[in-house]
């Protein structure tokens, strides 16, 4: 058996917040999370010691960084650095994200 490939339809999901679906795939040192959110999910603001890079691969979501909110969508990056402030409210379409993580998050796996 190999433990290089992996299948997202195999990944159980988990529910970290209401209408957040999330499949995370790991090494020791890196991770990626496929993020799917419903129409109206929010991300209530938080802080984490992870690095965090978003990737939108469709729909959009209103994301506010550090004070500094812009509404992100299919094509755009957000890069969130080490225990800054953010949330993100997703208005009114499904939603889906790839975010990569630095170090793994636990809570993820």
């Amino acid at each position: 058996m190999d433990d290089y490939f992996h299948s997202l339809k195999d990944i159980k999901p988990k529910e970290p917040v209401k209408g957040i679906s999330i499949r995370s795939v790991y090494l020791e040192k890196a991770m990626l999370t496929r993020m799917e959110f419903e129409p109206g999910s929010v991300i209530p603001e938080h802080r984490h010691p992870h690095e965090q890079i978003t990737y939108i691969l469709e729909g959009k979501m209103d994301m506010i960084v550090d004070g500094v909110e812009k509404t992100v969508s299919m094509g755009d990056a957000v890069t969130i650095p080490s225990n800054v402030l953010h949330s993100a409210r997703i208005p009114d379409e499904f939603t889906v994200a790839v975010d990569a993580w630095s170090p793994v998050r636990d809570d993820y796996k």
